[in-house]
């Protein structure tokens, strides 16, 4: 097997399946958009998404002493879980006429950083869905929008979420105006694994309360269905063998 030597890590007996699940993929993902986010002690991070990824990444905020935590969603069940952490607060973006200008008013000019958790697949306009039909966008940009107004002059956009092909009307402009810096990409997951796993050993950082459902896994397309449609409460499933 290629890189056989490279990719399993050996687990600790005393961890549970579930404890150590994660570390393939959402835990370093949301940790490493925290990190190229520059938050640190003391900043104001709103992040946009409130799915496993963005959940994580609102309790990585905080685990790097982020002083107030926005998290934006329009689905009620998740954002009610956003709220069960500490110094979080919510929006919903359907409330709202323009909620990049919302969020700019309430953080008084903007957030240190935004994290991006959404990507392409975020709310499409109608234009968004036609373009896209035509292969002529590559999905919607409706967080990117939102970036552009909440973060302050100066400050840190993420984008964590996954983008593809190209994109008409990007807010280029919006973002070079106030000095933003934007980073982007995939994490590099293996570099964090390490670091992550003597965490949740030392029981410094816990990802299971993002788990609603556990199924069996001739169950698998009826997960898939629930965390696709976001029906029954579903923000996270686990399949036992």
């Amino acid at each position: 097997m290629p890189y056989g030597n490279v990719g399993p890590k050996v687990i600790p007996e005393e961890l549970t399946d579930e404890q150590v699940l994660f570390l393939t993929d959402i835990l370093p993902t949301s940790l490493w958009g925290v990190d190229i986010a520059s938050v640190k002690s003391g900043d104001t991070v709103v992040i946009l998404g409130c799915g496993p990824v963005g959940l994580l990444a609102q309790k990585w905020a905080i685990y790097k002493g982020a002083k107030r935590v926005i998290a934006v969603d329009c689905i009620d069940y998740r954002l009610n879980h956003a709220k069960t952490y500490n110094q979080v607060e919510t929006v919903n973006f359907q409330h709202y006429d323009n909620t990049g200008e919302y969020l700019k008013e309430i953080t008084n000019g903007g957030a240190d950083a935004v994290i991006d958790c959404v990507g392409m697949d975020g709310k499409m306009s109608t234009i968004e869905k036609i373009e896209s039909m035509l292969k002529i966008q590559g999905g919607s940009k409706s967080a990117i929008e939102i970036s552009t107004q909440a973060v302050r002059k100066g400050g840190t956009v993420a984008l964590v979420g996954v983008y593809g092909a190209k994109y008409n009307a990007f807010p280029l402009g919006d973002f070079f105006s106030k000095n933003v810096t934007l980073r982007m990409g995939q994490c590099p997951a293996h570099s964090y694994i390490d670091s992550i796993l003597e965490l949740i050993k030392n029981g410094k950082f816990d990802a299971t309360d993002i788990i609603t459902h556990r199924l069996p896994i001739n169950e698998g397309e009826h997960a898939y269905n629930i965390f696709d449609g976001k029906t029954d409460n579903c923000i996270k499933v686990v399949l036992k063998p």
